[in-house]
């Protein structure tokens, strides 16, 4: 090729390649001429809560020494929910109950009203939600799934800043063989859980 054809084939290419670069930045220009968005501002993500709390300020609802035959022991306590999604509440028991346990009749009843805990002054009873022996309790109702459920009013839910007072009554069975016995140390467990 000669000097002459390759100055030719140069300034073409040079051309070529000039008009290209143009040609890019004229496409990129129409581009950002012809250009549209649109957002979706504020969003967010929180989660319910679940929380159940009682009066009792860490006190024992009942401590009894010396019970005889037939001797009754009356305690209300009252728990409020104040989560924020419905939930169930179950009452049950993970302790030992001692030999008294046996004969030692318990009756729960849930309701309205009460004095300072643990009094039942002014308790009104909505419903008997148990009956039967400390130790039948002990032994029936140990987890959220056994345990014994109820209900502000007549819901089917618990929801946020509802109240509910349980009235507790332990009675000592006319039975001689309960003579000298304890329950022992126990608890009872109130549970929600969002349904």
């Amino acid at each position: 090729m000669s000097d002459r054809s390759r100055k030719k084939f140069l300034t073409a290419m040079v051309i070529a390649v000039t008009v290209g670069v143009v040609g890019m930045l004229a496409g990129m220009g129409v581009f950002s001429a012809f250009s549209s968005t649109t957002s979706n501002d504020n969003n967010s993500f929180a989660t319910g809560s679940v929380t159940i709390t009682d009066n009792d300020a860490g006190a024992a609802m009942y401590q009894v020494t010396n019970a005889k035959p037939n001797n009754s022991t009356v305690a209300c306590i009252k728990l409020t929910y104040t989560g924020s999604l419905p939930s169930d509440v179950h009452l049950y028991t993970t302790s030992s109950i001692g030999s008294l346990g046996q004969y030692l009749d318990l009756t729960i009843e849930k309701g309205t009203g009460m004095g300072s805990f643990p009094s039942c002054t002014g308790f009104s009873s909505q419903a008997t939600i148990y009956t039967g022996t400390l130790a039948n309790f002990a032994s029936t109702k140990t987890n959220f799934a056994t345990g014994v459920s109820a209900y502000p009013g007549a819901q089917t839910q618990w929801n946020q800043n509802d109240l509910l007072v349980y009235r507790f009554t332990l009675t000592v069975q006319d039975n001689n063989a309960a003579g000298g016995l304890t329950t022992g140390s126990h608890s009872f467990i109130w549970e929600a859980q969002n349904q």
